[in-house]
This record gives structure tokens, C-alpha cells and sequence, in this order.
């Protein structure tokens, strides 16, 4: 039996019993990160008895897509690690969750990036001592530093144990609520830059920027009200039905409670402390230095611009803007929807080098290039060493990157099993 992430494989002789390890070479993946509409598609292929299979089915592209993404997969040239986006959009999605978490980590082999709190934070937190210091930040994008299991290019094969596959009580609606909150917001702002036509793009980058100090410190004060309208409720002896999220805090606390300590650190008093962190937040220039901040602002701000030159409707959700400020600087390739592509790619004219991110050298792919996708899948199956493939087929047979295309059927049976 192969272990997930294993160093090691054994064979045993069906006639005397003897067994023999083999070791496993060390290998380097291509990280790939999929777009949630991309799994949700694949599961409507996959699942015959979905309303929307006949229609994905008469689209070649996702049958093809699937072939390859085994064939690459299964040949250990990439992985497509899962994210905390996977598994909140999964549970608020009108797909069985079960059936999205199981093709999902079927592509990652349970590797799981961090959210993008956690991205921010450590980037924010490392480019503010470099600041105090008045040298330049050295970002790693290595992509294990942002990956819950370091290593991402371990042998997938073999056993692999999955577990949480229920929500915690009252996380889905939380979601739907967190959801509602923000898609009200959007179509606020949108109303805002549809109105604001002459405010350029630089402008707008520099504008998203800088409300980031006021988002973080906005975010602490709301908390702090809920927490104390709570204990009120509780003290009052009214009936309060408990609510983790009123006493938990939020983990955008941790960026602002991160810059204080590297603060205090450097001997600063309190009172500097605060000076120093609202100074930090209004350095426009220095925080788009920080990759997540500027890759962000540069997509607000090309959302804001297609408000104001007359694009009736705005996006639905933050997630897109979110795994992409977070993920990209990190990935080799990520496929996402057409207008974050284009959000990417395309800019007003005389927007200046430093705002078109051409600094990162992930792969960005849509449906609108799904071709070039497909080609690409299959030059990283070309590229794999004939020693590797010897040893996939010594393991799992001549047909190891066969298709799994009861991967559903099969997660139904073990569903109705209990």
C-alpha cells in the first residue's frame, strides 16, 4: 500500500511473499490553482444525474479538460492545491458540498494554501520591519511558504484520508449572511464609481490602497462594539442565543496586533507605536509595494474603471480579487473567470509598469484562451522524465493516469452509506 506523500514504494512477489522497497525520487510540481466555477463544472461532467450535465457534456472542452487534468495529476507533474475559497463557496453553492470537497482535494491531494488573511498579514507584517528599517522588503513566493503541508511536491498516490466533510453549526448561514453583507456593499460602491468618471486609474489604485489602515481599524471597532452589545444582552439576562462570532475576533485583528509587536520590538513607546502604524498606513507609495496590496488595488481599481465607463453590473463577491491577490504571485498557472483575466491583463493606456504586474509570471488562463489551457497541460506531460513515468507504471500499471470518471457515482454510495 502507497501512503500520501510517501518517500518510498513496495512490491511484493504474490508466490513467495518477499517484499522490496523502492525508493521514490524527488520531484517538482507545477502549482496550478483552479477557479471554483472550474470544479463546479467538472462535477456537473461528472455527475449524470445533475440538471446541468447534458449541457456541460455538449461542450468538449470540459471532457477534455478533465482527461488531461488526470493524465497531468496522476503523472505527478502538477498539483492543484485547495483553498478556504473551495470550501465556503462549496457550502453556499447549489452543489452537493460533498461532491465539490471530494473532486476539489482529488486535485489537490489535500493540499491546502492558507486564507488570504494569512497571506496579507505575513507580507504586511515583513514589508512594515523592512520599512522601520528603511530597507527594501524581499518577498519569497516559493509557494510552500503559503500552504498548510510545506511540502506540495510529494508523490500523490496511494492512500488519502479526507475528514471534516460537515460544516460546523451555523457556518453556512454565517457564509450567506457574510455573502448578502458583501454583495450589498458592492453595488453601493459600484453606484459610487459609476458616478466618479473623471478620478484616473492611478488615482483609484492609490484610493484602494489607502483604505486599507481604515479598513483594518474599522474592523477592530466593529468588533468591539458586537463583543459589548453581546455582553450587554448576556448581563441583561435577555435571551442570547450564542454566537461564536461575537466573541471571536476577526483575523484581520492579527494584521494590526502583528505590526504593534514588530513595533514594540524595535523599542518604540506605545504612543509611538501608533504615530509609526498610521504613518505606515498613509505611505501610499511603500504599501503597494506589498504584492498582495498592489495586486488587489490594481483589480479594484480596474473594476472601478469599468463602473465608470458603463458596465451596468458589479461583480457578486470579494473571492476572486481575494485568491488572486493572494495566490498569484505564488502559482505557475491559475485559471479563473474571463473578467478577472482581463482584469490582469488589460489596462487604460497610460497606466505606468509598476501597476501591470507583469512582475509575476504565473500563467493566467479562462475560458476565453481554454485552448492554450489544454496545451499547456499536455506540454508538462511531455516534459515528465521517462525514469518518473517507469515508476508510475511500476506501481500503478500501464493505464496510471486513467481518467476516474466514477468519482462521483462512487462519493454517492459512500454518501448513502451514512
Amino acid at each position: 500500500m502507497n501512503i500520501e506523500g510517501s518517500r518510498s514504494y513496495t512490491r511484493e512477489c504474490i508466490q513467495c511473499g518477499h517484499t522490496e522497497s523502492y525508493a521514490l525520487p524527488q520531484i517538482k510540481k507545477k502549482v496550478l490553482y483552479l477557479d471554483q466555477f472550474v470544479i463546479s463544472n467538472l462535477v456537473k461532467l461528472l455527475d449524470k444525474s445533475h440538471p446541468s450535465h447534458e449541457k456541460i457534456k455538449s461542450d468538449s472542452f470540459w471532457e477534455a479538460l478533465f482527461i488531461k487534468l488526470e493524465a497531468a495529476s496522476k503523472s505527478q507533474a502538477i498539483v492543484c492545491p485547495d483553498s478556504f475559497y473551495h470550501q465556503d463557496e462549496s457550502l453556499t453553492g447549489r452543489i452537493n458540498f460533498r461532491f465539490m470537497k471530494r473532486l476539489y482535494e482529488h486535485f489537490s491531494s489535500g493540499k491546502t494554501l492558507n486564507p488570504s488573511i494569512i497571506v496579507e498579514r505575513n507580507q504586511v507584517a515583513q514589508h512594515f520591519e523592512a520599512w522601520l528599517e528603511e530597507r527594501k522588503a524581499e518577498f519569497n513566493f516559493d509557494p510552500q511558504e503559503i500552504a498548510f503541508e510545506r511540502d506540495l511536491h510529494t508523490w500523490s498516490v496511494g492512500l488519502r484520508i479526507s475528514v471534516g466533510g460537515r460544516p460546523y453549526p451555523g457556518q453556512v448561514e454565517n457564509l450567506q449572511k457574510t455573502n448578502a453583507m458583501t454583495e450589498e456593499q458592492l453595488k453601493a460602491v459600484w453606484e459610487r464609481w459609476k458616478n466618479e468618471k473623471n478620478v484616473g486609474f492611478v488615482a483609484r489604485v492609490k484610493e484602494e490602497t489607502g483604505g486599507l489602515g481604515k479598513g483594518l481599524i474599522t474592523a477592530v471597532r466593529q468588533f468591539a462594539e458586537r463583543r459589548a452589545r453581546a455582553m450587554a444582552r448576556i448581563v441583561a439576562g435577555e435571551n442570547y442565543e450564542m454566537d461564536l462570532d461575537d466573541f471571536m475576533p476577526l483575523m484581520s485583528n492579527d494584521i494590526l496586533e502583528a505590526l504593534m509587536r514588530t513595533a514594540r520590538s524595535k523599542g518604540l513607546s506605545e504612543q509611538q507605536v501608533a504615530e509609526t502604524i498610521v504613518r505606515y498606513f498613509n505611505d501610499i507609495d511603500a504599501l503597494l509595494e506589498i504584492p498582495y496590496v498592489r495586486i488587489s488595488s490594481v483589480m479594484f481599481a480596474g473594476l472601478a474603471h469599468r463602473a465608470a465607463n458603463g458596465q451596468k453590473k458589479p461583480p457578486r463577491s470579494t473571492a476572486d480579487v481575494q485568491f488572486i491577490s493572494s495566490y498569484l504571485p505564488y502559482c505557475d498557472a491559475l485559471f479563473v473567470d474571463k473578467e478577472s483575466a482581463s482584469l490582469l491583463k488589460e489596462f487604460p493606456k497610460n497606466t505606468p509598469e509598476y501597476l501591470r504586474l507583469k512582475e509575476f509570471p504565473a500563467k493566467i488562463f479562462s475560458l476565453n484562451n481554454k485552448k492554450a489551457f489544454l496545451d499547456y497541460l499536455d506540454e508538462l506531460v511531455v516534459d515528465i522524465p521517462s525514469d518518473q513515468i517507469e515508476i508510475l507504471k511500476d506501481m500503478s500499471g500501464n493505464d496510471y493516469n486513467k481518467p476516474y470518471w466514477s468519482i462521483i457515482e462512487h462519493e454517492k454510495i459512500s454518501r448513502d452509506r451514512g
